[in-house]
């Protein structure tokens, strides 16, 4: 049976990414998990505006890199987001190197990460949303499947979920899309 909780945000786990931007010409790297795919080309960035020097570097620039976090760059991607960038210089966090969408530092190690150009902002509470559209999109060649494709199970990306503070991994495919549900019953 069913126990009602409260009007509590249900849809964690998402997925844990960390966002590069440059500040004052130093790059600095965030952690966001509050994410969304708004439609095929474009997806949403949901920024608590204490983040201060990101959203500056965000909005300064236009640009910021997207990069889904595995097990292997997570305790990084974590100790970004238990400092401050105004704080402390956090560019040496990951070795990285730009394309040519200024303000999106792209981290060397990251299993794939996206270069985007900000297309909207709509403020909502205590954050900023951002809409941005890729403009190029990097994955680690070990990574990607026989077809080209970004290979999640090998991948295995970091979800974050809010409400136990835990960081779980993805695991295996259970079936292929518009597929499994064939011999359904009613």
């Amino acid at each position: 049976m069913q126990k009602e909780i409260g009007a509590v945000m249900g849809l964690y786990p998402t997925p844990l990414t960390v966002v590069g931007t440059v500040v004052d010409g130093r790059v600095n790297w965030l952690p966001i998990a509050h994410v969304g795919v708004v439609e095929h080309t474009r997806f949403l960035i949901s920024v608590d505006k204490a983040h201060e020097f990101s959203v500056r570097g965000i909005e300064t620039n236009g640009t910021v890199s997207v990069s889904l976090v595995n097990r292997e760059i997570l305790a990084a991607a974590d100790y970004c987001g238990m400092h401050k960038g105004a704080a402390e210089d956090k560019s040496q966090v990951f070795s990285h190197h730009f394309d040519e969408v200024k303000g999106a530092p792209i981290p060397d190690n990251a299993p794939l990460v996206m270069t985007c150009r900000v297309v909207r902002k709509v403020e909502e509470g205590q954050f900023n949303n951002y809409i941005l559209e890729s403009v190029h999109t990097y994955v680690e060649e070990k990574y990607l499947n026989e077809r080209n494709k970004p290979d999640y199970e090998k991948m295995r990306p970091i979800l974050f979920e809010f409400r136990n503070a835990l960081y779980l991994e993805t695991g295996s495919v259970v079936g292929r899309c518009w597929n499994i549900g064939r011999n359904f019953q009613r």
